[in-house]
């Protein structure tokens, strides 16, 4: 698609999507001084296919898909997507480490930290931008050995056509091109003591990595529509290798327009060590890895700060073993395998492990990744269980099982009492809840765990010898089923539908960058299909999402 043009005066406002993007661009071309934070790139006012106004959230089939989608046209790159990006575009040894400067997103307002909803520019995000541009466009032409890295020759025209095709993700139009130009042309007459043609690129450079082109993904169709070959290969490739799409892929990107074809590239992508990565950072803020760091018991014995880092890494190597092995939402589920490091052998019972991490059967009673010490001792309350939290984060995070707000004025936890099981003590504090959070859905999650301590300990008594009763009955969206413990839980997790319609819920909203509401429910459901089927893998989940219309297609009203 060829974007039309725009008639620049002064310094304007620049409003609605692709007017934005092209505003910002004739400044910078035209080496005037603008500010990108004056931008409002927006959504559509109809994004619903066929509906007749903006997406909003709600409760379906049992699953909460809060929210409301904006479905940018220009969605930005996140703070890593950029650094890999000028790394494509400048052929750079590794992702600039500049972005590490950047302003960071308000995590824990979106279910992820790359939802189009946390990815506006202001004031000190775009200087950020201007200053990261400028410094690595002096870098890269500090020498013409440096410049000949990022393109061998020395042609003006090659020159700007090469780099300008991986900076905006697709060839550029013959007026970018005359722009560009007249761009070098003015930076190579520029005094200095660097060659003609590294200062035109230098000029060039830092005018490419400021241009909303860059920064970010394009979505320019009409309602419905296809996506081009490119804006197909740059989000696949933003999301797959976290980074913007290489020559190989750009070569390729025009037969990127059936399903087949897109499946095909997503396929091999899969099999890269970035997508690892980036399935590793989605567990990572699915289930909240970064609070493992945070642990903190005192007076607890066996616990020793240091366990911390063995819990993440341990989480890590479980959900990398999930997509590397092509295993599914079952695995995670009812496994029984799990990495232990030197610090958690002990904890498990298990013969010492002199370094590193290991691969070991962690028995019968530890069914799933739920049941492994790095999720329990997360969720406890120093050395006791805490089956609230324990019971929140899996109704939120496991099944998206929609919960009412907290009971206002509810008074902290008392001590155990002698002859007191901790299922009696929490029963008695939040009674006045109800029927409707946690006497019917935090609290029966929660006492599933109560064979499980504050450090994840197996046991079958507490509080002086009581019995523990780990049993009850949950209603999930296909229905009520009573369980004995964890284990007798998780499986039915995993053998019926909510769970599935919750990682599929997740999984699509990583990858589209935007809230997933009961519009999205035919998506929704036909990954989670896939995801109860007899292989149930992640990647067959992937590989279904991209050739879906939800992927494939621009959603939402004309430009």
């Amino acid at each position: 698609m060829t974007p039309p043009s725009f008639s620049i005066t002064g310094l304007p406002r620049c409003r609605r999507g692709l007017g934005a993007g092209l505003c910002v661009t004739a400044l910078l071309l035209a080496g005037c001084t603008g500010s990108l934070g004056d931008l409002d790139l927006e959504g559509s006012e109809d994004p619903v296919p066929g509906g007749s106004g903006p997406a909003t959230g709600g409760v379906a089939r049992g699953i909460d898909m809060p929210g409301a989608p904006q479905y940018h046209r220009f969605v930005r790159l996140t703070n890593s997507q950029w650094a890999s990006s000028v790394q494509v575009v400048l052929n750079l040894a590794a992702p600039s480490s500049l972005s590490d400067a950047f302003e960071k997103p308000v995590a824990g307002t979106t279910d992820f930290t790359n939802n189009e909803l946390l990815l506006s520019v202001n004031q000190r995000s775009w200087g950020d931008y201007q200053s990261a541009a400028e410094a690595l466009a002096e870098e890269v032409t500090a020498s013409d050995a440096s410049l000949a890295k990022v393109y061998p020759d020395t042609d003006a025209a090659g020159f700007i056509k090469t780099v300008g095709r991986r900076a905006y993700r697709r060839p550029l139009t013959d007026a970018e091109v005359a722009k560009y130009t007249a761009l070098f042309e003015t930076g190579a007459a520029m005094s200095g003591t660097k060659s003609t043609f590294a200062k035109g690129a230098q000029l060039v450079i830092r005018t490419m990595l400021q241009s909303p082109h860059f920064l970010y993904r394009t979505e320019l169709g009409e309602d419905r529509e296809p996506l081009d070959g490119y804006e197909i290969a740059a989000k696949l490739s933003l999301w797959l290798r976290n980074a913007a799409p290489d020559d190989a892929l750009l070569d390729e990107a025009p037969t990127l327009t059936t399903p087949g074809a897109i499946a095909a590239v997503a396929e091999s992508m899969l099999e890269e060590p970035a997508a690892a990565l980036r399935m590793r950072h989605f567990h990572s803020e699915l289930l909240h890895f970064d609070r493992y760091a945070t642990i903190s018991k005192v007076g607890v014995r066996d616990y020793d700060e240091s366990l911390n880092a063995e819990y993440e890494e341990s989480a890590y190597l479980f959900f990398e073993k999930i997509f590397t092995e092509g295993l599914g939402v079952k695995d995670i589920l009812t496994s029984t395998r799990g990495f232990v490091g030197p610090g958690m052998a002990s904890l498990y019972g298990l013969e010492p492990i002199r370094s590193g991490f290991a691969e070991r059967d962690l028995g019968p009673d530890r069914v799933g990744f739920f049941s492994q010490l790095p999720y329990l001792t997360l969720n406890a309350l120093n050395a006791e269980s805490d089956a609230i939290h324990r019971g929140v984060s899996i109704n939120l995070d496991v099944l998206c099982t929609p919960l009412g707000a907290p009971v206002p004025n509810l008074p902290q936890l008392p001590p155990l009492e002698p002859g007191q099981t901790n299922r009696e003590r929490i029963t008695r504090l939040t009674s006045p809840c109800g029927g409707v959070c946690h006497n019917e859905l935090i609290n029966p999650v929660g006492f599933a765990f109560e064979h499980f301590d504050g450090m994840g300990q197996y046991r079958d008594e507490e509080n002086g010898g009581l019995p523990i009763d780990s049993s009850g009955v949950y209603s999930f969206s296909e229905g009520a089923k009573s369980f004995a413990d964890a284990g007798e839980l998780m499986r039915h997790m995993a053998e019926g539908e909510q769970a599935h319609l919750c990682y599929a819920k997740k999984l699509a909203s990583f990858a589209l960058q935007r809230d997933v509401v009961p519009s999205d429910l035919p998506l929704v459901e036909t990954l989670a299909g896939l995801s109860r089927g007899a292989s149930g893998s992640v990647k067959e989940m992937m590989l279904e999402l991209v050739k879906h219309e939800a992927f494939r297609t621009r959603v939402g009203g004309p430009l």
